[in-house]
């Protein structure tokens, strides 16, 4: 499901690691379904905050 959700942006997508891939959609859905945000803007958003959370977990693990 959350993969249709964003098919649109599948391209966008492929380049990611496939760990942080799939932590950054459940990030978009949940931003993409209860804050209000536009598609686009929920998987940047969902992207970043996957990103942030590896190199925090690469730098203190």
């Amino acid at each position: 499901m959350k993969e249709d959700l964003f098919k649109d942006y599948q391209e966008r997508l492929n380049v990611l690691d496939e760990n942080i891939r799939a932590v950054a959609l459940n990030y978009a859905r949940d931003f993409y379904l209860n804050k209000n945000c536009s598609k686009e803007e929920a998987i940047e958003r969902g992207i970043v905050k996957a990103e942030m959370e590896k190199r925090n977990l690469d730098r203190n693990g």
